[in-house]
């Protein structure tokens, strides 16, 4: 319930609400006069005053103006950016509240966008990482000789020295750059900088990945000789390899890569669900430039592969299709278990770390095509398969989803998809569409990859409705 009130020294209209729930962005909902109105920097079971900030037609969007007092999910948020950057809009709640939202967000979504029922509640995958320092690579924005983050949905620059969520080296060479952006106007000259730690280890340091400026916008441009050379002239006296978007052709090895170590041995039960146990497979060790993606929470992405390792279900022989394959975080460990393995990546860079991944790890048993997921023609695929229809189907799609790759899928005809989804909208519309091609959804699970962000990582196990049952 909502009513109307005028909070002692402030200005306007403010109103007294309880928030009810979450939502995806991580804006509390609370009701007025039966309108939804999203406020943020707020948690379940807050008894707030708020202020109309925008009236967007079927909702509002409040702006908190106080707490008459809070719930059991609010905490005292540790970082003193948390107002303004918006990195961390969930920073406000206890890990575990954010756990549960995040699982809300994620059940809701799937019946009102995808029109399914989960068979049973999605679980977190155990046990958890640590909330902070978890990161291994950030993107930190230049402006006006600072660094930081942008405010939210503006490009309003918050100044950040150092960021809570990310490593040690990470960190270090942040507050590094914040000095040299002070001291020297020619480094200003970059539009962003991608820090990554070099390995797990603190004292590897850490590779910086440079913008030009307009690059993220429009895909070109060049740092200029000056910026360049005061940029080149800081990695050097610092140890940390410098390299610069769009200074790289595909073939030509990278200036630099972050070690991923992928040990199974140290995953235990990878989630409180499946009977599943570590799964011996020894090491992987994986390669990646700066120019490929890579998961940012190491123990995190452990305990995905392990979980998608034994959704993954392969029997002896078996095949399977990684569609957005990457530098091959799961094609690499799938190829273990499978009999042939093909992994289609778009990105050029990613295909030549995969390449270079397998083969240091002694994998004759996977084939990579270079080719967006949506275009590639199955009789590819099937080629690469050795002509075999594949067991399994993985889909790890960017955030926009999977869904022009979905008849391709149902082309393939796999027994199971396992789909790991880092956005809950898109994956609901696919899985929609995955349902409709004749998969039954099996079980789903919450990965906690990115805590205190709004970011909701899922892995779920598909199974064609005609497969026959397995003991």
């Amino acid at each position: 319930m909502s009513t109307a009130a005028t909070q002692p020294g402030s200005a306007g209209t403010t109103h007294l609400a309880v928030i009810e729930s979450i939502a995806a962005g991580g804006a509390g909902v609370a009701r007025l006069d039966g309108r939804v109105v999203f406020i943020p920097r707020t948690a379940p079971g807050d008894s707030i005053y708020f202020r109309i900030s925008a009236d967007k037609g079927k909702f509002l969007v409040g702006e908190l103006a106080g707490i008459a007092s809070a719930g059991e999910a609010r905490r005292e948020p540790p970082c003193a950016h948390w107002t303004s950057c918006g990195g961390c809009p969930l920073q406000q709640m206890t890990p575990e509240s954010q756990n549960e939202a995040k699982r809300q967000i994620f059940i809701d979504t799937l019946a009102r966008i995808g029109k399914i029922d989960l068979p049973a509640p999605p679980e977190m995958l155990t046990p958890s990482t640590p909330e902070f320092g978890y990161r291994m690579r950030a993107r930190f924005q230049i402006k006006g000789g600072e660094i930081g983050f942008y405010a939210p949905g503006t490009r309003n620059l918050v100044p950040i020295e150092s960021c809570l969520l990310v490593e040690e080296p990470v960190a270090e060479a942040a507050t590094g750059i914040a000095r040299l952006l002070r001291a020297e106007p020619d480094s200003r000259g970059a539009e962003a900088v991608e820090i990554t730690s070099l390995g797990e280890g603190a004292g590897e340091g850490a590779g910086l990945f440079l913008s030009p400026p307009g690059w993220r916008d429009r895909g070109k441009g060049a740092l200029s000789r000056r910026t360049r050379r005061a940029w080149e002239a800081f990695g050097s006296a610092n140890g940390w390899p410098i390299s610069a978007a769009g200074q790289r052709s595909p073939g030509e090895p990278p200036a630099w890569t972050s070690r991923y170590e992928l040990d199974n041995q140290t995953s235990e039960k990878a989630s409180l669900t499946l009977e599943n146990t570590p799964l011996s497979l020894g090491s992987l060790s994986f390669d990646i430039s700066p120019e490929s993606f890579i998961q940012p929470n190491r123990l995190m992405n452990r305990l995905l592969v392990d979980t998608v390792l034994d959704m993954a279900a392969l029997p002896e022989g078996a095949s399977a299709v990684d569609l957005f394959c990457g530098a091959g975080n799961f094609a690499l460990p799938l190829a273990r278990r499978a009999g042939r393995v093909a992994g289609v990546e778009a990105n050029p860079y990613a295909v030549q770390d995969a390449e270079a991944n397998c083969q240091r790890a002694g994998l004759d048993n996977i084939r990579f095509i270079h080719s967006e997921a949506g275009r590639v023609p199955s009789g590819e695929i099937l080629d690469a398969l050795g002509g075999k229809a594949p067991d399994l189907v993985l889909l790890d799609p960017p955030r926009r989803g999977a869904l022009e790759t979905i008849p391709l899928v149902m082309a393939l005809g796999p027994v199971r998809i396992v789909y790991v989804s880092c956005n809950p909208a898109t994956f609901a519309r696919d899985a929609r569409e995955i349902a409709r091609g004749g998969y039954r959804l099996e079980s789903a699970l919450i990965a906690p990859m990115f805590p205190n962000s709004a970011h909701l990582e899922s892995v779920t196990s598909w199974t064609r409705e005609d497969a026959p049952a397995t003991d």
